[in-house]
């Protein structure tokens, strides 16, 4: 399943964005790969499903409002994340989650999926049947002769959001993937900073109570306690 809650503070955030906008697709995406497209993806098509099914009418409620689309072919994700082994192009309903998801558009027939015309009319056709159509790409700065590209995707969506994995991507990327963004005419309505790898505070807390544990080693072991105990440093975000 995917590992982040749909009422996650971020994730409510940019749900909030994507409807104050009045966006009816987004494209999620990110420089490079491992950023965590698919979790943010996964996640704001559920926030969002779940947000415009609760708005429906009473014979609605339950079933799938969203779309989530895999359109990272080298790299697709969307499926495992979920447990799920769709056949190419089925669409698979998750009416208790609050969406549906394509995840293997399938790849004998990707070439039609990197004509923008056809991409468009796919994207269109969606639009015209689900609340909120999310997209999944490609990584923008990946070279992938293959892939469906990230910044056709995101020029055709109406809203997009750019992941950015703390620590690891180099900003000189970052202002790339942002400057190949505007130059495919990409409406760009904010970005996710990924912390997945950066040590929490109380793991960098619990660190020092190492260095000293020499020289005070039962103090430092009651402050370490006190600290996994403290519901600040242990809330998992």
């Amino acid at each position: 399943m995917i590992q982040i809650s749909p009422f996650h503070p971020e994730i409510d955030a940019i749900w909030q964005a994507v409807a104050a906008s009045g966006a009816r697709s987004v494209a999620v995406v990110a420089a490079e790969p491992g950023e965590g497209t698919t979790l943010i993806a996964g996640a704001l098509a559920r926030r969002a499903g779940l947000s415009i099914a609760a708005g429906a009418s009473e014979g609605a409620r339950g079933a799938a409002a969203s779309l989530l689309v895999d359109l990272n072919l080298a790299r697709p994700a969307v499926a495992r994340s979920l447990g799920l082994r769709p056949q190419p192009g089925e669409i698979v309903r998750l009416d208790a989650l609050g969406f549906a998801v394509l995840a293997d558009i399938g790849i004998a027939g990707a070439e039609g999926w990197r004509e923008r015309a056809q991409f468009v009319a796919r994207l269109e056709a969606w639009r015209a049947e689900w609340g909120l159509v999310v997209l999944d790409t490609a990584p923008l700065l990946s070279g992938d002769a293959d892939a469906v590209p990230g910044s056709m995707a995101a020029a055709a969506a109406d809203a997009t959001v750019l992941v950015t994995l703390a620590g690891r991507t180099p900003a000189s990327r970052v202002r790339e993937a942002r400057e190949k963004l505007a130059a495919a005419g990409a409406n760009l309505i904010g970005a996710v900073l990924n912390d997945r790898d950066n040590p929490s505070l109380l793991r960098e807390l619990d660190r020092e109570t190492w260095r000293f544990g020499r020289m005070f080693p039962r103090q430092m072991a009651a402050l370490r306690a006190r600290l996994h105990r403290m519901p600040v440093l242990t809330a998992r975000i």
